[in-house]
């Protein structure tokens, strides 16, 4: 049997599994609504442990919840913003050894972290890992018992970070050479397409949403390898970008 969670958009049918667990099948106005992957997670351990007599010990998984609600970019209203409360109060006691060396690493005092903390702190150093190396990884650091161990996966995660940050701006700074070179890009089309050979596939999405910011239209940015286009899309308020690819599915 499989439990599938998530919380993306629906697709036309659902996948055949025991349960689909997914707050957009819940109607708009219900206060779990916006909760995002981390949270169904969560919702699913709750209801594991509450059958197995033992909901009082769901408490130690909050600290995740919290880092995944703000690293998500959820909307924190309701039952998602009740949730980020929550663990915010774990997160900075939390017992995790590869956190706690993170913060160290970081200079973040464990009693002040808040949701701009993990959004510009902890958040931007774990996801360096799945962008940049193996997220499997991620979940060693988190449950890791080894203080050797967790020091040297947050000083991995450290040197990740700056990388990304080096990339980022350099990939920035080559699409806007591109812009630079060919303004029609920006005057004559509502949506910026970009590419090149040697941009990395983990951080164009980041630099996508810079550029949609910067120039406020939908952004699509591809790396090409082997004849093979593969990119990340951002938009902006008002246009569902997934929907508006999804018309043109039979070019892709």
């Amino acid at each position: 049997d499989v439990i599938i969670t998530d919380h993306h958009q629906l697709p036309p049918e659902l996948p055949d599994a025991y349960a689909a667990v997914n707050p957009q099948r819940l109607s708009a106005d219900h206060p779990l609504h916006t909760l995002p992957g981390v949270g169904c997670a969560y919702k699913l351990i709750e209801a594991l442990y509450e059958r197995a007599g033992r909901i009082d010990e769901t408490t130690q998984f909050l600290d995740l919840v919290a880092l995944g609600i703000v690293a998500d970019v959820a909307t924190q209203t309701d039952d998602t913003r009740y949730l980020l409360q929550k663990g915010l109060n774990v997160l900075r006691k939390t017992p995790r050894l590869g956190l706690k060396a993170l913060m160290e690493n970081a200079k973040i005092d464990p009693k002040q972290i808040d949701a701009q903390t993990i959004g510009f702190g902890i958040g931007p150093r774990m996801n360096a890992l799945g962008r940049l190396d193996d997220a499997n990884k991620a979940v060693e650091f988190l449950t890791t018992r080894d203080i050797t161990r967790a020091e040297t996966l947050a000083n991995m995660l450290e040197g990740l970070n700056n990388n990304r940050r080096e990339m980022m701006n350099h990939t920035e700074a080559g699409a806007l050479i591109q812009i630079e070179k060919n303004p029609a890009l920006i005057d004559n089309y509502s949506v910026l397409i970009l590419s090149d050979e040697k941009w990395e596939g983990g951080i164009v999405g980041i630099v996508a949403s810079r550029l949609a910011e910067k120039f406020s239209r939908p952004t699509i940015l591809f790396r090409i390898e082997d004849g093979i286009a593969r990119g990340s899309a951002r938009s902006v308020e008002g246009l569902d970008i997934t929907a508006a690819i999804s018309k043109h599915q039979d070019m892709l």
